[in-house]
């Protein structure tokens, strides 16, 4: 799936992707093929991981994206906070998928360097065969229990100017044969950069969060906006924003493909979905409290919780159904599915689900 100019991500049309077991006690090299393997088979679009450097036991506990706050209990105290790197975890993928979209939602890019990063993607994308979404995030805020910028001794008031001046960086590096570049947080060259990326001029970017320096590197630097924790209601008013936006950097807002980064469960009944799913969205809840943008700000982590389950697709097939057409009404179309699982048989059992039941209404 070729991408022209960047600017067509996922082929314009719905599409449905599973962030996988990169982090926590089930995470491994085999169950990330596995459950790579299966989402290919099973017709998913795209298979998804993302990025952390630091990643400790609380965050383990708290921050559920990969399987449940129960898999995390039944552990035990003394079980490793394991978190498998991004890029590393792509290139993996690039070898043991063939078609599948590769995506990474999303890559923390103030903590990266730059002329290396775009190395490593270029790379990842030619031994793809051009399958790579590439997310780009500014990295969490310290609410929510992220400690990056302090452990490398990066400034958090910088690390937007950083993400802006790295895309900068990396697009030159994507295009030019051999570009300069002189900026305030990095410079080099003449840089010569072999293989340029598959897709020309580059991997289809998509930019992660929701706050008012995120709708504005959406506006200037990329092709699609993935936030999370983003309730159906609330997008209306995000997308007249950025419409305002891409139309003040002369870009056309109809060009821009809208996704969701979302918690997912599904079962027989809704009860059992949402029993099954509660003790991650309360862990959730505890993790994020006190974090403003799409979430309030709230110090109650049940509130918190409330509004991250509100913002995701919890319940029967026909519930969620429903779920995903609020979605879609409001122009939301890509869904990077992060399923709440007991067991990699309880995510694959999930996946079949999924695909069999909801995704044939919609593709």
């Amino acid at each position: 799936m070729g991408v022209k100019g960047g600017e067509s991500l996922m082929e314009r049309g719905i599409s449905f992707g599973v962030r996988l077991p990169v982090a926590g006690p089930l995470a491994s090299p085999a169950n990330i093929r596995e459950v790579a393997e299966a989402a290919e088979s099973l017709g998913f679009d795209s298979i998804w991981v993302h990025d952390y450097l630091i990643w400790n036991r609380e965050l383990d506990r708290l921050h559920i994206s990969c399987g449940s706050r129960e898999v995390v209990e039944a552990s035990g105290a003394d079980q490793e906070p394991v978190f498998y790197e991004s890029l590393t975890n792509l290139a993996y993928l690039a070898g043991v998928t063939s078609t599948i979209r590769l995506g990474i939602a999303v890559l923390c890019l103030p903590y990266r360097e730059p002329l290396l990063t775009a190395k490593q993607i270029a790379c990842i994308d030619m031994m793809s065969g051009g399958r790579l979404e590439l997310g780009v995030g500014q990295g969490g805020p310290k609410t929510s229990l992220n400690e990056e910028f302090e452990v490398l001794g990066i400034s958090r008031a910088t690390k937007v100017a950083r993400t802006s001046e790295y895309l900068d960086a990396m697009k030159k590096l994507w295009t030019l044969d051999a570009p300069e570049f002189n900026g305030r947080f990095t410079s080099f060259g003449p840089a010569t950069i072999y293989p340029k990326p598959h897709q020309s001029p580059h991997p289809p970017i998509w930019i992660g969060g929701a706050a008012e320096a995120s709708l504005e590197l959406v506006a200037t630097q990329a092709g699609g906006w993935l936030p999370c924790f983003l309730a159906p209601r609330q997008y209306t008013q995000y997308l007249e924003d950025l419409k305002s936006r891409f139309e003040a950097h002369g870009r056309d807002p109809d060009l821009l493909a809208v996704g969701t980064d979302i918690s997912a469960r599904i079962g027989p009944k809704p009860k059992t979905a949402n029993d099954h799913a509660q003790a991650s969205m309360n862990a959730l809840g505890k993790g994020f409290i006190g974090t403003k943008g799409v979430l309030s700000g709230s110090l109650d982590a049940k509130v918190i919780a409330k509004e991250i389950i509100d913002a995701s697709l919890i319940g029967d097939d026909k519930e969620i159904r429903q779920q995903v057409e609020k979605f879609l009404d409001v122009g939301c179309t890509h869904f990077e599915l992060r399923f709440i699982y007991h067991s990699i048989q309880d995510l694959v059992d999930q996946m079949h689900q999924f695909s069999s039941k909801v995704m044939p209404h919609f593709i």
